[in-house]
């Protein structure tokens, strides 16, 4: 196959959600995180992401490093048209009781 030569191709939902979810587990803070959708229209990725982050944290910045850090991972593996990524902090882990 020449290089030269277009060929079209897609990512699954199912892999941008495994994208998503590992390349938000990489964020410090992150206990736990899970895809509530993932949806792809026209070339457009949309993802909403749940969040179980450490007590105690910044979860404004949380939220946005986790935000930040799965779009870098999916534009770079996927490269989408365009990309919106949502982002909830739905639980908080607490640290065990002394």
């Amino acid at each position: 196959m020449d290089e030269e030569q277009d060929f079209a191709y897609a990512v699954s939902e199912k892999a941008l959600r495994h994208i998503a979810e590992t390349a938000g587990r990489e964020v410090p803070g992150v206990v736990a995180i899970r895809s509530r959708s993932v949806s792809v229209v026209g070339g457009i990725v949309r993802v909403h992401l749940a969040v179980r982050a450490r007590y105690g944290g910044d979860l404004h910045h949380l939220a946005l490093a986790v935000q930040q850090r799965a779009a870098a991972v999916i534009e770079e593996m996927a490269e989408p048209e365009g990309l919106d990524i949502s982002v909830t902090i739905e639980d908080l882990a607490f640290p065990p009781a002394e």
